[in-house]
């Protein structure tokens, strides 16, 4: 009788040791994977209940907002679609993406500098707030924005380049971040051919074109190569020129359509970036040299990722495997070859020359605020780099605005405001038609307002890129910062 019962007694023993080993194991061991667990409904409902941050522009317009339904639970909601693709979305079943997904922490109340309010209200098991975000952006411009760029794929940042501050970013076509979690609609999203959850403004790779010509020239300036008078005769100007058997056509020199005049040889290098002559600035990369090229162009920031508030993809002079030799160099020198960008590069290069050589740090947001009022933390303008001298962007600022008086982008004009700019128009192989580019900023003396335009498969950038551009700096130059 006692051997049964000590027997039993150990079974429960040993039965009770396989328990505490495996509520252990669940509850320390692996209890973060437990829940992170997709099909974990009590974290589900958790993260539901919080009361998460809103988002605001820098008027103090709400572009994010909560609603909370009779079952407790908190609903997120924006006002403006046009912003999906900054903002991003935040979906119980989709997860979060951009600054929804960046800030996640801020917006949950989960990282430190939190309310101590909202802390004790987490241990409490109270409803938790998060901190709210007030962005750069401002929603009178981006709607503005949204409604002059067309549906087809295309793309547009506004931004004041003395601050780096970003007033506007719209990639077309778009999506609306209240519709995700229809499920229709978001497979309807993932099948688009024209990827609509994609920023282009930020994540789109397009070859520049003519656009990269600024950076060019501002470097050729900047090593002292040249000037903007520096003179260029006959074939010199007019092509063709061969590099390592490589002939460049004297179709490519542009001169013959210069803001609706033809331009003859002899042409000054201002001439060149005010008619965008391939042939002339494909000898300037060649001048410049491989080395100081590549050297000009990390100084604008390719090859390298910029910091900012949402992930944007890497420019870059050339693709993986390309060998950078001296038909890559020429071609590059005036935005071909290998060469690809995100339009917010040519944001900086656009800031570089309207700032004294100097690129801002992107800035999308201004402030975070604690469920208090508080606030948290600010976001201050700084410098990104020294890209060129500023005698180099200054004489650079004068070529530019000589291309908006009476070169390639004359239809970018505002009557009353001075604009410097430069069209692109990017070659993509085949039959397709090129990329249509535009970057700009105004006034010229005291800028205030910085534009990137593309639309992809467009067409020439003096006749789509730059009235649209056109169109933008009248929208947003009475609304911008002064």
């Amino acid at each position: 009788m006692n051997r049964n019962i000590r027997r039993l007694g150990v079974f429960f023993l040993v039965m009770f040791g396989v328990i505490v080993a495996d509520v252990t194991y669940w509850q320390v061991i692996d209890a973060s994977s437990m829940a992170s667990r997709p099909d974990n409904h009590r974290m589900y409902v958790e993260a539901q209940e919080i009361r998460r941050g809103r988002i605001y522009d820098r008027n103090g317009v709400l572009l994010a907002g909560r609603r909370i339904g009779n079952d407790g639970l908190v609903h997120r909601f924006y006002t403006d679609p046009s912003l999906s693709t900054v903002i991003g979305y935040d979906d119980p079943r989709l997860g979060k993406s951009e600054l929804e997904a960046s800030y996640d922490d801020y917006l949950t109340g989960a990282i430190a500098g939190t309310s101590w309010t909202t802390f004790l209200n987490r241990v409490e098991h109270k409803p938790v707030y998060g901190n709210d975000l007030t962005l750069t952006i401002d929603d009178r411009i981006q709607r503005a924005v949204d409604g002059i760029m067309p549906a087809s794929p295309s793309a547009a940042i506004v931004s004041d380049p003395r601050t780096g501050e970003i007033l506007a970013m719209v990639s077309h076509p778009g999506f609306d971040a209240n519709q995700v979690g229809v499920s229709a609609y978001w497979h309807s999203l993932l099948n688009d051919p024209n990827f609509p959850l994609i920023s282009r403004t930020i994540n789109g790779f397009y070859p520049p074109g003519s656009t990269f010509k600024i950076v060019t020239l501002s470097s050729a300036l900047d090593a002292g190569i040249y000037t903007l008078d520096s003179t260029f005769y006959g074939t010199q100007a007019t092509g063709p020129l061969t590099v390592q058997g490589h002939v460049y056509p004297d179709t490519i020199n542009n001169l013959n359509d210069c803001g609706g005049r033809v331009v003859s040889p002899p042409i000054t290098l201002a001439q060149a970036l005010e008619c965008s002559d391939n042939i002339v600035f494909a000898q300037v990369g060649l001048k410049l040299g491989a080395s100081r090229f590549l050297d000009y162009a990390h100084r604008f920031g390719i090859d390298s990722v910029p910091p900012f508030a949402i992930p944007v993809s890497r420019s870059r002079v050339t693709q993986k495997g390309e060998v950078f030799d001296q038909v890559a160099l020429a071609s590059s020198a005036f935005g071909q070859g290998g060469l690809h960008v995100t339009p917010m590069q040519m944001l900086f290069a656009d800031e570089a020359i309207a700032d004294g050589g100097a690129i801002p740090t992107p800035l999308l947001i201004q402030k975070i605020t604690a469920p208090d009022g508080s606030v948290i933390q600010t976001d201050s303008p700084g410098t990104l780099s020294q890209a060129v001298s500023t005698s180099a962007a200054d004489d650079t600022r004068s070529a530019m605005q000589l291309v908006v008086q009476q070169g390639t982008g004359v239809l970018a004009q505002v009557p009353g405001v001075e604009i410097a700019g430069k069209t692109g128009t990017a070659e993509t192989g085949g039959a397709v038609l090129p990329h249509a580019w535009f970057v700009c900023f105004a006034p010229v003396n005291h800028p205030r307002i910085a534009v990137t335009v593309i639309v992809e498969h467009g067409g020439e950038g003096s006749t789509v890129a730059a009235p649209l551009a056109k169109q933008i700096l009248e929208a947003a130059l009475p609304l911008a910062p002064k």
